[in-house]
């Protein structure tokens, strides 16, 4: 393989097109070659150097390809992996890994019998304030840590999109929870260095017209002992407070806000358990955290750099999640 890796997409929707591609862009080591997407339209805005393709057979022929980024409906992420690792490609794909624990072992199964490097695409794992909380965390900062925190939340009515798959049972396999829980879950395990042991979630469908949970609370518990909690809402005016991470310990605590999420910035605070004061943390307010999270990917396929968590952590957070969302659905 060359220096520089030939990647393609499958599924250009919002977070392909606003995010994605524009990291691809910047990226140096990359060289956007294809894209795939249900209708030409949609990808509009790519150059003419990029072919593009609406089906995905036709697409996986494209003989100059290294890896992909799939970013189809969830209920499509196992098929799209699958087949894009049985054509030789590497695969990052986004959360969550798919709608069922079959598809989602079959994904693994795959990215493993192939040697093959699949990724899931938690992002937040690479938010330079996140980066800057693991950093306090091994520094002992915190001293013993206690007690977890995330608020990750939105709003997003029925009408929200001409086809609002995330809404849709049979497509995204749930809600809010299915949509935004997995982030957190990722980012704690990845912060804290520990394993989170058992979720017990409590949906809710309270304000929006949809079939799916608009919102939900998850409990937490790690290995080490830590507790945990996480409101996750499709039902948060995106006016009020809706995004802040908070870690706790013995010697003082870190709140992290308005880091959540595909943009840069925001801000992160410790303090004291001493004294009470409180001091800004500063990190690196420019640096996306899509664009490391795909530099991290073009690193274990280029340079063979391993990275701190693995398909197998991937598939053991899903199957903790879509086991305690399943007993969820069996109260109602």
């Amino acid at each position: 393989m060359s220096s520089i890796l030939k990647m393609g997409i499958i599924g250009y929707g919002w977070v392909a097109r606003d995010y994605m591609y524009p990291a691809l862009q910047k990226n140096p080591r990359v060289q956007l070659v294809a894209a795939c997407a249900q209708h030409a339209s949609e990808m509009k805005n790519l150059p003419q150097t990029v072919k593009k393709y609406t089906e995905i057979d036709e697409f996986l022929k494209h003989s100059a390809l290294d890896a992909v980024y799939v970013a189809t409906p969830n209920h499509l992420h196992a098929a799209h992996t699958i087949a894009s690792i049985e054509a030789g490609l590497h695969v990052l794909c986004e959360k969550p890994l798919a709608t069922s624990l079959a598809d989602a072992e079959a994904m693994i199964f795959s990215a493993q019998s192939a040697k093959t490097v699949y990724a899931t695409a938690y992002d937040q794992r690479f938010h330079p304030a996140h980066e800057q909380v693991y950093e306090q965390i091994q520094q002992g900062k915190l001293g013993q840590i206690t007690q977890v925190k995330i608020d990750y939340a939105c709003w997003l009515p029925k009408n929200w999109s001409v086809d609002n798959w995330r809404i849709d049972q049979e497509r995204a396999g749930g809600g809010a929870i299915i949509d935004l829980a997995p982030h957190g879950l990722d980012l704690l395990e990845t912060l804290l260095d520990d394993t989170i042991v058992e979720i017990k979630i409590f949906e809710q469908n309270v304000v929006q017209d949809y079939k799916v949970d608009d919102g939900g609370v998850l409990m937490l518990r790690f290995a080490s002992g830590v507790l945990g909690s996480m409101h996750v809402g499709y039902n948060r005016p995106d006016t009020l407070p809706r995004r802040t991470l908070e870690i706790f310990g013995t010697a003082g605590m870190l709140r992290a806000t308005n880091t959540m999420g595909q943009d840069p910035g925001g801000n992160l605070t410790f303090i004291d358990s001493a004294t009470g004061t409180q001091k800004p943390i500063a990190f690196d307010m420019e640096k996306s955290p899509f664009e490391a999270q795909l530099n991290g990917f073009v690193n274990s396929i280029l340079v063979k750099k391993i990275p701190s968590r693995s398909p197998e952590d991937d598939l053991r957070l899903f199957t903790l999640l879509f086991n305690a969302l399943k007993r969820e659905t069996q109260w109602h």
